[in-house]
């Protein structure tokens, strides 16, 4: 076969494609395959949570979230470092592999932990493909278009996330559990062949290496970021606040809804719901640059919906703050994205990422431990506490920043 020639093509035909589009077609291939690979973990993962209540295994829930969670923080460091000593698009490949293999053989497998077991390796290879997938997609978007890409990309997952869990409701009760656990990891043989097809091996020069990568790489970057070092705090206590409430919010908001499983189920797609347009409204071009405001101002909505709705529980009043609470998900996580981008280096990436995503990984795992009932406060409290904890931590940063920039106008204007 003529490789180059078909190299050729396949570039003539990404060339008509981003004639006509906003963001270049590889990275569209590349943001594609990652929202179906999304769906895919969403149906291997409901189906593990579904198996377990079946089985009446009171711990199996969170030995299932627990395996997700621990490997990330655990090896993050480890493997963002790998990614930026070597190739990215080798990396992701790779580690791509080790999900498919992994989640093929937990298909092929009946017992539980094993399942589990399986998944948690699936989980620390897919460290490394998220962090490698982070570092290319500047490199086939361009630096233009990286904004919109992130904004596409956001977007595109939380739709998956309405999806996903329906899809996975809906096939488990018809295929069980080992149909999802392999169509999961069919997902990641076509996130691979995405990958392959988006980033040709020709562009890995591009990609930043750092051969002499240290595991204190990825926090130093962050903390030395101009935007995201000063609010990882308040970063930090939006996802500690969105977990606690993941948790506390199942039972407040099924009282809410008077045990109706259908109002409650919208509740919980209502929050998704919302962070799509926050997400396409903060990839225009015209907040392009703007991180500080799109964090504060993602996070303050986040806050303020979380915050609201425990104080109002009533199903009308609490639709539209979940929708106020999405939109400012999915705009914070767009201003976040695009300051790693631009602010981080690009030899450095893969750690930043890594590291931010074992950050993410210890606030969910806390949230889950402060969200679960107690004698001490009600769900509805917790639910309070969830939307204050972040609106502290958004106006402290937000008078930070207005201090630090009141100097900088004062000799402007000196």
């Amino acid at each position: 076969m003529d490789t180059q020639k078909t190299r050729k093509t396949a570039f003539g035909a990404f060339a008509a494609l981003r004639r006509n589009s906003l963001v270049p077609a590889p990275a569209l291939v590349l943001i594609a395959g990652t929202l179906f690979s999304r769906v895919g973990d969403s149906l291997a993962t409901l189906g593990m949570v579904l198996d377990a209540a079946d089985k009446g295994m009171r711990w199996g829930v969170t030995e299932v979230f627990l395996a997700d969670l621990l490997p990330t923080v655990v090896a993050a460091p480890f493997i963002g470092s790998l990614v930026d000593r070597v190739s990215a698009r080798s990396v992701c490949l790779w580690a791509l592999a080790v999900q498919a293999m992994s989640l093929g053989t937990a298909a092929a497998v009946d017992g539980f932990h094993l399942r589990v077991g399986l998944i948690a390796v699936s989980g620390l290879a897919g460290v490394a493909s998220v962090a490698a997938g982070f570092k290319m997609l500047p490199v086939v978007a361009g630096e233009k278009h990286t904004s919109r890409a992130n904004s596409l990309l956001t977007a595109g997952l939380s739709a998956a996330g309405l999806v996903g869990p329906a899809l996975a409701g809906l096939l488990h009760s018809v295929s069980g559990t080992a149909f999802l656990l392999g169509a999961d990891g069919v997902s990641f043989l076509v996130l691979a062949w995405c990958t392959a097809l988006a980033v040709p091996r020709s562009v890995n020069v591009s990609i930043g290496r750092r051969p002499d990568a240290k595991l204190s790489d990825g926090y130093q970057a962050l903390r030395t970021a101009p935007v995201v070092g000063p609010l990882l705090a308040t970063l930090a206590a939006a996802m500690l606040a969105t977990s606690i409430e993941g948790v506390a919010g199942v039972y407040y908001l099924r009282d809410v809804a008077d045990g109706n499983e259908t109002v409650f189920g919208l509740f919980l797609s209502t929050w998704a719901l919302g962070s799509i347009p926050g997400a396409l409204l903060a990839g225009r071009a015209s907040w392009s640059g703007r991180h500080t405001a799109l964090i504060l101002g993602g996070v303050l909505g986040i806050s303020l919906g979380l915050l609201c709705a425990g104080l109002l529980p009533m199903a009308a009043a609490i639709f539209p703050l979940f929708l106020l609470g999405g939109f400012g998900n999915g705009v914070c996580n767009v201003g976040l994205r695009n300051a790693v981008h631009t602010q981080v280096p690009a030899e450095v990436h893969g750690s930043a990422w890594a590291c931010y995503q074992a950050l993410s990984r210890s606030c969910i795992g806390l949230g889950f431990l402060l969200g679960t009932p107690n004698s001490l406060v009600t769900s509805r409290d917790q639910v309070i506490v969830s939307g204050a904890i972040p609106l502290v931590f958004a106006l402290w940063s937000t008078l930070r920043t207005v201090r630090r920039r009141q100097p900088a106008l004062g000799e402007a204007s000196g």
